[in-house]
């Protein structure tokens, strides 16, 4: 059993997952808890966080009828959280022999010897592309014969300290970090598709404080990002314009909410209970998705202008794929389809089995149940030797591949 860890940006949802017989991962025990301790995915407040995880861990384990687990799979989020492509090669001696499982290791740690800041830590390195004697595509090079070998690796990095803080409130929780997970790849995993990463495609995880884009081509992550705007954002824009406080706020924009203030022209109009007063306000429902619109086409923009950064807009047949709460707005899909220059835009959410799959497959879950997937998916192989014995940071060190399971075929 594998207890996954979601810390958002206003709850930490915890998940209790395995693996069938048949390959399956099912989804045994879920709960979610409210935490003041995160802001935007990072952490503030440690004893309160540590609070919310023991918490949420608890409810779990009684759901799922199991003992205390050791240690947790924990994600990483906040706009810290920064992405990139680098290259590595390696020679092949003696010039012409086949490629071993070690030359794949050589290669990927030289292309993750790249210049970064001294308070920023790797939290992964997968490798996107091979490539044998300039033959490009090479997806698993094991057994090739060539001179040259290189390799395109995504790595995603973070802020040391956001990263040891996340530690931190684990331990105080009673438990260990078994494995570090960012977001975007969470997110990526937990409602795209083998074939949506094979042919390419965006998903975008709108959060409580934050939103996460991870864009794939060719299997794998080419791009991850972390914006610092998300659902609350609409909520804090309600509450400020309208008066209200953060609770009524957040049940206009989920009761009467619309992303699309046209789609609220006929549609009457609410009560606000404004802070202060008696009586409640009669707000015509179309200048309250007026604001909501504002925010939301904000956001849209942001992420097309993310994406298009990428240099993979325009070769993304997958399209973009919408999750997590905030995407279940009313007319989020249509507003972001309007925004995103002809490409497809359409709603995922995990497909888990087991007991607690009703809850694990709604979209504030894609992050828990992407960990899972990742995990399941994916090998370690390390790339260089443990530091501090079985410690958390020799596996965020290592080297997340997916030609482990291919290499055994």
């Amino acid at each position: 059993m594998t207890y996954l860890l979601d810390l958002g940006s206003t709850k930490v949802s915890c998940l209790a997952a395995t693996v069938s017989e048949a390959g399956d991962v099912l989804a045994c025990a879920a709960a979610s808890v409210p935490c003041r301790g995160l802001s935007r995915g990072v952490i503030q407040n440690l004893d309160a966080t540590a609070d919310a995880i023991r918490e949420a861990i608890a409810r779990v384990r009684a759901i799922a009828s199991q003992d205390a687990p050791t240690e947790v799979v924990v994600n990483v989020s906040g706009s810290h959280v920064e992405s990139m492509n680098a290259q590595g090669f390696v020679p092949i001696y003696p010039s012409g022999r086949t490629i071993a499982r070690e030359d794949l290791l050589h290669v990927v740690n030289h292309s993750r010897q790249i210049v970064s800041e001294p308070d920023r830590t790797q939290i992964l390195a997968m490798p996107r592309e091979y490539r044998v004697d300039g033959v490009r595509g090479v997806t698993n090079p094991l057994g090739f014969s060539g001179t040259r070998l290189e390799v395109i690796t995504h790595i995603l990095t973070g802020s040391m300290a956001h990263i040891q803080n996340v530690e931190n409130a684990v331990q105080m929780a009673g438990y260990k970090v078994a494995q570090v997970i960012a977001q975007p790849i969470a997110s990526g995993y937990g409602v795209a598709t083998q074939s949506d990463r094979e042919l390419g495609c965006a998903v975008v995880d709108i959060g409580g404080g934050s939103t996460s884009i991870c864009v794939f081509q060719g299997g794998a992550p080419a791009y991850s990002v972390v914006l610092p705007v998300g659902g609350s954002h609409v909520t804090s824009d309600l509450s400020k314009l309208l008066k209200t406080a953060p609770d009524e706020a957040e049940r206009l924009k989920t009761e009467y909410g619309y992303a699309i203030a046209r789609e609220a022209e006929s549609l009457g109009s609410v009560e606000v209970h404004q802070i202060g007063q008696q009586v409640p306000r009669h707000l015509e429902r179309r200048v309250l998705c007026e604001i909501i619109e504002s925010r939301m086409k904000e956001l849209a923009i942001m992420v097309r202008q993310e994406i298009e950064s990428s240099g993979l807009h325009g070769l993304l047949p997958g399209g973009v794929i919408l999750t997590g709460g905030g995407s279940e707005l009313n007319c989020t899909s249509d507003l972001f389809d309007l925004t995103m220059k002809h490409m497809l835009v359409r709603s995922g959410r995990p497909r888990l089995k087991g007991p607690a799959s009703n809850t694990a497959n709604r979209p504030e879950w894609a992050g828990a149940a992407g960990m899972m997937n990742y995990l399941t998916d994916a090998q370690i192989d390390p790339i260089e030797p443990a530091q501090d014995g079985s410690n958390w940071k020799r596996k965020l060190m290592g080297l997340k591949s997916m030609f482990t399971a291919k290499a055994g075929a």
